[in-house]
């Protein structure tokens, strides 16, 4: 867990926001993906061996759209790769951390996802991140 994966920013719309990167800095958005199980839309674009990773709600009813509604668009977690999701939850629930899951879930890109709650880290939202073997992001 010594590794960002990547950074994700909570946006309204991944097509605007995308657009706007995109003139400023020349980024380059993957397709935008669905994941029903988190109600969520994303697309990544890579800078490197990081990722930037844009998260939309897919319903007003989502936690996401709550998290937009109360703080409006802006940083949502940051992404800490994982070589074993599973071995570092339990070590962390053995060291008493609150999680927010203590199994992975699918997240983006079919990688395994927890978080832990930002109680525990200076209110900042840390997800673990176990990237799939060959793993590229959009059109790398």
């Amino acid at each position: 867990m010594n590794q960002i994966d990547h950074i994700a920013i909570a946006v309204f719309s991944i097509k605007e926001t995308s657009h706007t990167l995109h003139q400023l800095f020349n980024w380059q958005f993957s397709d935008i993906q669905e994941i029903p199980e988190q109600e969520i839309k994303a697309s990544f674009a890579s800078l490197g061996d990081l990722h930037i990773e844009l998260i939309e709600p897919m319903a007003d009813h989502s936690k996401l759209h709550t998290f937009l509604t109360k703080r409006g668009e802006g940083l949502h977690h940051i992404a800490l790769k994982s070589d074993d999701i599973q071995a570092d939850l339990t070590h962390l629930d053995h060291l008493d951390v609150q999680l927010l899951q203590k199994t992975a879930q699918m997240g983006a890109s079919g990688k395994r996802i927890a978080f832990i709650s930002p109680k525990e880290t200076a209110g900042v939202l840390f997800e673990l991140c176990e990237p799939l073997k060959g793993e590229k992001y959009g059109d790398e």
